[in-house]
């Protein structure tokens, strides 16, 4: 689905007035009404319910430190069911740099009567990393039928990027309302269009500054008009999230402005917006980003130590693993993401962590330094929102790799693991565009990376009870091996080692007796050979029949085709290709007597394909082969109809059993 920034004159276009009659809500009093009720209207089974939320932007200015945007948020909430008593810790957040909390202000009406308010000794600020600070409260004497209230005032030094507001929430929402007072010098870009059921604008005068010697703005008290607007919706369901889904916030009606130009009376429009040619130069002229990796004396020391394991390499791919492995080896990601560096690479490097722009502009000083071409790509990271391309928005991105070719293919290199190999960034960061900081030719391209695979054979024994000694060997690649070795690493018990926990979904009863990491010598890193070994009670013996499931491993996630429609995209991260043999060797004097029949689905676009098959090698040997390949991640929620079929199909077949008969 592609989004269409619009400018917010089209919102105000005409000075168009749309009345609606909005709920007068003050601050403290509430309803008996709203003490009494006990459901979200139309939604029952809703564990909580927005009563009202409203965000008011407004402008101040002063001579020193010129505009800036103070925003009031106010929130009412009914908690309907212990399931949202969580909601009644409070954070807000801001970074102490850009913006200010003050005015926080908080009561909970008990349902039987009463408000107590949030003491002001209780709504504690506490420091985050780095610049972020929060604060923090909990409200008292939670319970079912109470409505929490709060209110707060946030001040931003600049008005460049106004907050996103979202009008649809995870529990039904009564009423939201964003409301703002806009001068007239500030011309902003909606980077959204919801249908709202409210839509005023008006011109209302006010008294702001600066002041200016052009008629009519001299004089005493200027008051000059403002866009006064009101927009608001009201009965919002609760969305529900789906699986596979990505970006879902950018499906939600909601308020997103960017500021695009400035013009004061009597002089020349100053536009905010360059354009990508413009912002790359400014990025590479800026020092936490180009000149850290191209400018020897921030990297000199590491230069010094990593050259030795670079220089000596033969090919240019050699060359680029090689520098790829040193910072893995040597400096640890914080967990952090940014597309500025903090520090400088040496001061990276000399500290041993660092932020994923801190590790990956010292893997840019260093491919620099070893004279292979390669150039920052700027991402937004999955579920942060799609990028806009249409404008220069540098704060949609939120993490920084590296662009590199490799025998006129591209490769994407993101350091932070040593277990994740060169050419497969982070999971986080497949959010499918990507803008390559190139001074001269910056461009937006895709990020492709090549199919992960997987194939797992077993061998499963089973016994006339059904209990069967089950041997699991699985050969991993990309992704599939990254996150495998990563699991078999991490786990903090048996249940979380690589496979386990899907066994475990299909067969609860199934015992694991080992697992463990095949090594191979020389075997690459993007390849992870693993075996498992356990009982499970693969039969269920009726009479003279033994019902078996063959498949223990599912390839596609059932939940996939367990709604009736899709409200957002099915978006998976990479391309895969599975393929899943299993040998089961039956107890003497038992034959196949029923089996789903061999079956080959194929998606419209081919993009999709899965096939299975049941074959009798000989008396007792029954092998199974099915495999999945997806070779596209993105599908619109309007193709979902025939998705849904292909998958209740690949569903229905991973969990139907064989019919064996004992024979005389």
């Amino acid at each position: 689905m592609l989004r269409f920034p619009c400018l917010l004159v089209f919102l105000l276009s005409g000075i168009q007035l749309i009345a609606q009659t909005g709920p007068d809500v003050t601050f403290g009093p509430v309803s008996d009404e709203d003490r009494a009720l006990r459901e979200a209207p139309g939604d029952p089974t809703a564990e909580a319910y927005v009563l009202f939320d409203r965000l008011s932007l407004d402008f101040e200015f002063n001579d020193t430190d010129g505009p800036s945007l103070t925003e009031r948020h106010h929130r009412r909430v009914k908690l309907l069911k212990p399931s949202s008593f969580d909601r009644a810790n409070i954070t807000l957040e801001y970074n102490r740099e850009y913006a200010e909390i003050s005015e926080v202000e908080a009561f909970i009406h008990l349902p039987t009567g009463g408000t107590l308010p949030v003491p002001s000794d209780q709504i504690r600020l506490e420091k985050l990393n780095g610049t972020r600070e929060a604060f923090k409260f909990t409200f008292p004497q939670v319970s079912e039928g109470a409505i929490l209230e709060y209110r707060y005032l946030e001040r931003r030094k600049n008005i460049l990027i106004p907050s996103p507001y979202y009008f649809q929430e995870d529990i039904p929402v009564r009423w939201a309302q964003y409301d703002a007072m806009i001068p007239p010098y500030y011309r902003y870009v909606s980077l959204s269009a919801p249908r709202l059921d409210v839509n005023e604008t008006k011109l209302t005068a006010r008294a702001w500054g600066p002041r200016f010697n052009v008629s009519p703005y001299n004089g005493g008290e200027q008051k000059i008009d403002h866009w006064d607007i009101l927009w608001a919706m009201r009965d919002l369901p609760s969305f529900r999230d789906q699986p596979y889904s990505n970006n879902v916030s950018d499906y939600l009606p909601s308020v997103r402005l960017q500021l695009q130009a400035v013009q004061y009376p009597g002089r020349p429009e100053q536009s905010i917006f360059g354009d990508w040619k413009e912002t790359v130069k400014e990025l590479q002229d800026r020092l936490d980003f180009g000149r850290y990796y191209r400018n020897k004396v921030n990297y000199s020391t590491l230069w010094k130590d990593a050259a030795p394991s670079i220089t000596g390499q033969g090919s240019e791919r050699e060359i680029i693993e090689a520098a790829y492995a040193f910072i893995n080896q040597h400096i640890s990601w914080n967990g952090d993401y940014g597309m500025l560096a903090s520090r400088t690479p040496d001061q990276v490097y000399q500290s041993r962590t660092g932020t994923s722009a801190d590790l990956n502009i010292a893997l840019l000083s260093l491919l620099n330094e070893a004279g292979v071409e390669a150039h920052p790509l700027l991402v937004s990271l999955r579920n942060t929102g799609a990028p806009i391309e249409q404008y220069p928005l540098l704060h949609q991105f939120n993490h920084l790799i590296v662009y590199t070719e490799v025998d006129g293919q591209s490769l994407l290199l993101d350091a932070g693991s040593a277990d994740r190999p060169a050419g497969l960034p982070r999971e986080r960061a497949l959010n499918h565009r990507g803008w390559v900081a190139e001074k001269g030719n910056p461009r937006w391209i895709s990020l492709e990376v090549p199919p992960s695979r997987q194939i797992t054979m077993l061998d499963v024994n089973v016994a006339e009870s059904g209990l069967a000694e089950v041997v699991i060997k699985s050969r991993m690649q990309d992704y599939f091996a990254f996150n495998g070795r990563s699991a078999l690493k991490q786990r903090e018990s048996d249940a979380e080692a690589p496979l386990v926990p899907d066994l475990l979904k299909v067969m609860p009863e199934a015992r694991v007796t080992s697992f463990a990491e095949e090594v191979v010598d020389d075997a690459p890193l993007n390849q992870f050979t693993y075996t498992l070994q356990a009982t499970a009670p693969v039969g269920q013996p009726v009479d003279q029949l033994l019902y078996l499931q063959p498949i223990l491993l599912p390839l596609v996630d059932g939940e996939l085709a367990d709604v009736e429609a899709r409200n957002f995209p099915i978006d998976f991260p990479y391309p895969w290709q599975q393929r899943y043999i299993a040998n089961l060797r039956l107890p003497a004097g038992y034959a196949l007597e029923e089996a789903p029949d061999a079956l080959r689905l194929r998606a419209a676009d081919g993009s999709m394909t899965a096939t299975y098959r049941v074959e009798e090698v000989a008396p007792g040997h029954v092998s199974v082969v099915y495999s999945v390949i997806l070779d596209r991640t993105l599908y619109a929620s309007s193709e979902y109809p025939a998705l849904r079929e292909m998958f209740r199909r690949i569903t229905e077949l991973q969990t139907s059993p064989l019919v064996f008969k004992k024979v005389p």
